[in-house]
């Protein structure tokens, strides 16, 4: 069976899977629910009585009258489950109708949500009624807030799907315009190309299909950089050079990449870094970030100020506005016109549904790769996956490419950290639930009852994320009920673990000397929702689990005795993380590979020109970003920040050749 993606964070908008706008109201509303009075019901039927030769004016008010019939006055909160966990909304209504909604207390993630969340209250008061279009980008917030603004209109005594309101046509007007360069996306690469091809002289249209910039950078930590002035600063700077970096690069892709394109990107990626910062946006040079990449080239420069990283790309699209460029927000692009293998133009169709045709020489594509389409994924990885998006990465660069002749780019995922089946976005540091896989002290086991790793992978988020993957859908993390217990008291610290995972810049995956005061309610809850399993016993852990009995006892009957021993004789698990689980009662979380996305679909040259299958280029045509995989074997490199510098960098230098191209064409 087919299941949806999370849209984000990943939150992250991820469409990801989990949190459903679905909840039955937790709180109770300020005003009682009241059947529909008799003089309510008498003026209800008599508004209907109204003959049709009635004013344009009287059918509005006949109309508003409509939408607040039966709704009793009052304020309703109600608590419903967001993209991140529970949110809050507050309804009002005054002369039964919808005079004001509010968010409250909610989680979700600033960056990926602004939009919706104040944008889709408004839409609803001005509708008059809780049928509105979400936020491109935001859908599972908006829906959220959608549901409990219905849920409160019921708890009034109305129907939201009778109410009558404001509704929009769609717009049937085709608009002619004209560009040197269109880029498609307004993520970390297309900014990035559109920008540089501005500055290089060229007129310049932005297409993006959510409501704010930035895609799923707004949810990463930052690029990679070689010899910026950050590093330079830092005293790192000519310390190891791209050829450096390559060799590792390569070792560890095994040469099946396209080494050239590599070094193509990474070799301008300082001066990219540069290039940021003299327009406003701001990094901090942190070198390495991960505890397992100690000993690894320090290239990582993460956002200065990680709450802001889509103030960031606004601010960098406000330069663009200001300087001349075109920007067209929910306006994704449908379709790429090319004669001969040359690019014409781009059509694309707005929230609104004008549809604008616009003629060019030249395409940038940075639309994300497909992290958000749920069947693509399905049918490259085999099963349902948690992905880093914020629901506008379905592949649209791939499909568009591929209708013009483009040929099929290599696709991979770039797993990156673990996770559990709460539904809240990975790496926002909310999952209570996902601690217990991120503590180096669990045993994870997975569908045949086997450890397959050692535990302490996890502190290479990409390293664990791939041999989870290998484990298929999902695996299970075991902690013991003593373990809980000092971790309850004591925080990680009380089990010898004395540095925390880190999945984002400043994000711990788990406190180490706090204790973790909610984390059994917590795991009670997730047995509740079976994404926890509970056992006194090993059998009746297995059985619960749906794993062989038999050999689970003695995967974890071995494990114990290699921890009286203090040495992982398998796999090589640092000793101070060997804790026997005893013979008490344990859990099981069952956990699930992330990744960042799916990457690629569209075929590139080392130049980042579109090729087709037999090398020739289509003229005009560049991609950049997660659209491109073509620099990765099958997997999230060691190298931290090179994602990102694929896609600013990358942005940079297609933006640059489109440029040039359309000028000179």
């Amino acid at each position: 069976m087919k299941r949806k993606l999370l849209s984000a964070a990943l939150v992250a908008g991820m469409v990801m899977t989990g949190c459903g706008a679905n909840a039955a109201p937790e709180a109770t509303t300020a005003a009682s629910k009241a059947e529909t009075t008799a003089e309510t019901a008498a003026a209800t039927e008599a508004a209907t009585e109204k003959t049709e030769e009635t004013t344009e004016e009287s059918k509005a008010e006949e109309s508003e009258s409509e939408s607040g019939a039966g709704l009793t006055d009052g304020t309703y909160d109600i608590t419903v489950d967001g993209r991140n966990g529970k949110m809050t909304v507050t309804t009002e209504i005054k002369d039964g109708k919808i005079a004001d909604v509010k968010v409250g207390d909610n989680t979700e993630t600033p960056e990926v949500a602004a939009a919706a969340l104040e944008q889709i209250p408004k839409d609803i008061v001005a509708a008059g009624r809780p049928v509105v279009d979400g936020v491109t980008g935001a859908t599972i917030t908006s829906d959220a807030i959608i549901e409990a603004v219905k849920q409160a209109v019921i708890a009034a005594g109305g129907n939201p799907d009778d109410m009558a309101g404001e509704i929009k046509e769609k717009s049937t007007e085709v608009k002619e315009l004209k560009a040197d360069v269109v880029v498609v996306g307004a993520g970390a690469a297309g900014v990035s190309a559109a920008l540089t091809a501005q500055q290089t002289g060229a007129e310049v249209i932005l297409l993006e299909k959510a409501a704010t910039p930035g895609g799923v950078s707004i949810i990463a930590g930052g690029p990679m950089g070689i010899d910026s002035k950050d590093q330079k600063e830092a005293g790192v700077a000519g310390t190891f050079t791209t050829a450096d970096v390559l060799k590792y690069w390569q070792d560890y892709n095994c040469w099946m990449d396209d080494g050239q394109l590599f070094y193509n990107i990474a070799n301008r990626s300082g001066e990219t870094i540069d290039w940021l910062e003299d327009n406003g946006m701001e990094f901090t040079f942190m070198g390495i970030e991960q505890a397992a990449h100690a000993d690894g080239f320090q290239t990582y420069h993460i956002y200065k100020d990680q709450e802001n990283k889509l103030g960031y790309y606004t601010k960098l699209v406000d330069k663009f506005k200001a300087d001349g460029g075109q920007v067209f927000f929910e306006t994704p692009a449908t379709e790429l016109k090319a004669e001969n293998d040359k690019i014409t133009g781009v059509v694309a169709v707005s929230k609104d549904g004008t549809t604008y045709e616009i003629s060019c020489d030249a395409v940038v594509l940075g639309t994300g790769g497909f992290g958000a389409n749920a069947d693509m994924i399905e049918e490259e990885v085999g099963f349902p996956l948690e992905t880093f998006t914020t629901g506008t990465q379905t592949g649209d660069g791939a499909t568009m490419s591929r209708a013009i002749g483009a040929g099929k780019g290599k696709t991979i995922q770039q797993y990156h950290g673990v996770t559990s089946y709460s539904g809240i976005q990975t790496g926002q540091g909310k999952d209570e639930i996902a601690k217990a896989i991120y503590m180096p002290t669990s045993v994870w086991v997975n569908r045949r009852a086997a450890r397959f790793c050692p535990e302490d992978l996890n502190y290479d988020t990409a390293l664990c994320s791939n041999a989870a993957a290998t484990q298929g859908e999902y695996y299970f993390s075991i902690i013991s009920e003593d373990m809980v217990k000092a971790l309850e008291e004591g925080g990680a610290k009380a089990l010898d673990v004395d540095t925390a995972v880190a999945y984002e810049p400043t994000i711990p995956m788990f406190s180490i000397d706090e204790g973790w005061t909610e984390f059994r309610a917590a795991l009670e809850e997730g047995v509740q929702k079976g994404i926890v399993f509970k056992g006194d016993s090993v059998k009746e852990l297995a059985e619960n689990m749906g794993v062989d009995a038999e050999t689970l006892e003695k995967t974890l009957a071995d494990y114990n005795a290699s921890c009286e021993k203090g040495v992982d004789p398998v796999y090589g698990k640092a000793s101070k993380y060997m804790k026997s689980l005893g013979e008490g009662t344990l859990y099981a979380v069952k956990a699930r590979p992330v990744s960042l996305g799916g990457i690629g679909g569209v075929l590139v040259n080392s130049n980042l020109q579109v090729i087709k299958d037999d090398g020739t280029v289509i003229k005009g045509l560049y991609a950049a970003g997660n659209d491109v995989a073509e620099m990765y074997n099958n997997s999230y490199p060691l190298v931290e920040g090179v994602s990102m510098m694929n896609a600013l960098t990358g942005g940079r230098i297609c933006g640059e050749n489109a440029s040039l191209y359309a000028l000179n064409n």
